[in-house]
């Protein structure tokens, strides 16, 4: 079996009932499901770029909810938390900048296949085209990181998310960001449902 089928089938398979117990939120055990199953996706089983941190990425939440900015478009919601480890830190032991662009990336597009699939639309996650950062505090070892990820603008042909990191003791923003992304150059088969 090749990789991409058996991606595709992980993707199609229900996960155990117990794997999505825990994770709060409105949205359906279906909708809960999506971004654990692509945070796998991203990791690889372990070998993909940061496998280690980002095995280590909690959902705690999946939400469909009002947009703040106009109450009549629906926004996915997903919350997430992770402790800062040795391993996400610069020389210094703070949080290093290059493991929240990674956290931003990975994290804000499960907001964006939430509400696509919310939607009725089948679409993969897509390729990161630009993702803007912003540094507001520090974090070091043994913070916990509250990640709150929210679509934008979503649909077939790009998707937008924004990001929060906060460090949940001090109430303090550590970094926001946002994305956008493009479908990925992939076979049209996957596209379809």
């Amino acid at each position: 079996m090749s990789k991409q089928t058996e991606r595709l089938e992980f993707l199609q398979s229900r996960l155990p009932e117990d794997v999505i117990a825990g994770i709060t939120g409105n949205a359906s055990p279906e909708i809960k499901e999506i971004p654990l199953k692509w945070l796998s996706v991203f990791r690889n089983k372990g070998k993909g770029f940061a496998g280690d941190i980002a095995g280590r990425v909690r959902v705690t939440d999946v939400s469909i909810v009002a947009s703040v900015d106009d109450p009549l478009k629906m926004e996915g919601k997903v919350t997430m938390e992770i402790t800062v480890t040795p391993d996400m830190c610069n020389g210094q032991g703070v949080l290093d900048e290059g493991c929240i662009v990674f956290l931003i990336d990975e994290c804000s597009t499960t907001a964006m296949v939430v509400i696509n699939a919310y939607d009725g639309l089948n679409t993969p996650p897509g390729v990161s085209q630009v993702i803007n950062t912003f540094y507001h505090s520090t974090a070091i070892v043994g913070t916990t990181l509250r990640i709150v990820n929210r679509s934008v603008a979503t649909g077939r042909e790009s998707n937008a998310g924004k990001t929060e990191l906060w460090d949940t003791a001090n109430h303090r923003l550590v970094a926001s960001g946002t994305q956008l992304t493009m479908p990925p150059s992939i076979p049209p088969k996957w596209m379809a449902n």
